[in-house]
């Protein structure tokens, strides 16, 4: 592990909730999450107005909500919370919900049951988001072609166009992917990509945008660019093969 991950991991754990009705999903999240000490439980619910009166009091970070519960479902639960829970992790066993769930912003969606390898890519995720969150940049696009700059308070860094990889768009931030470092900017995938040029860098997913000129290979939906596997949406299959 690196030392500025450990150094993240231990001057700051990241707040979690868990609510969800079924108590074997409770509890198999709850020993998935156990495993990485940069994640520490709050509470453990299984009625969402518990769950609401949780992130009320104690402002969590996260929250591994289930969509399908009494009285209240868990999509409800986060339009009522209004932003409350920066990170909200839908847990459920219909795929069939994914869409609504990142039209509330989800951070992400898993599919009961849910395995390590699945969990372990969404914590490694949150704890990225939180720690580039935590030390955001602001974005701003240079006069002069071919760069853009980079600020950190009243400091700023030139960036070359050609040295991002990608983009990836992490709930109100976009994160920028370059080969020696990654950068979180504040703002929108959609407004970044008015910034950028139109012939060097395509949407390839509501999520990314891509430098056309690092992908290496493109088998099916799936694009590899710099060591890295992407997923290609449905709507912008077309704009790769022009």
């Amino acid at each position: 592990m690196y030392l500025t991950q450990i150094k993240f991991e231990m001057q700051k754990a990241l707040k979690y909730l868990i609510a969800d009705d079924q108590e074997i999903d409770r509890l198999n999240i709850e020993a998935l999450a156990s495993a990485f000490p940069f994640l520490h439980k709050i509470a453990s619910c299984s009625h969402p107005l518990e769950a609401l009166e949780f992130i009320t009091q104690f402002e969590p970070d996260i929250i591994f909500v289930d969509i399908e519960m009494p009285e209240m479902s868990g999509l409800e639960l986060i339009r009522i919370a209004n932003g409350k829970v920066p990170a909200p992790v839908f847990i459920t066993s219909h795929p069939e919900f994914a869409l609504e769930s990142y039209e509330i912003e989800a951070f992400d969606y898993l599919l009961k049951p849910v395995n390590k390898e699945r969990f372990e890519k969404c914590a490694y995720r949150l704890r990225d988001f939180f720690q580039l969150r935590d030390n955001s940049f602001a974005f701003d696009k240079e006069q002069e072609s071919g760069s853009i700059v980079i600020k950190q308070g009243h400091d700023k860094y030139k960036l070359q166009l050609q040295e991002i990889i990608y983009l990836e768009a992490m709930k109100d931030y976009v994160a920028i992917i370059t080969p020696a470092k990654k950068y979180l900017v504040l703002g929108t995938i959609s407004s970044m990509q008015e910034k950028l040029p139109a012939d060097k860098f395509a949407r390839i997913h509501r999520s990314y945008i891509v430098n056309t000129d690092k992908i290496t290979a493109w088998k099916g939906n799936k694009i590899l660019i710099d060591n890295h596997e992407l997923p290609v949406g449905k709507l912008y299959k077309n704009i790769l093969s022009r």
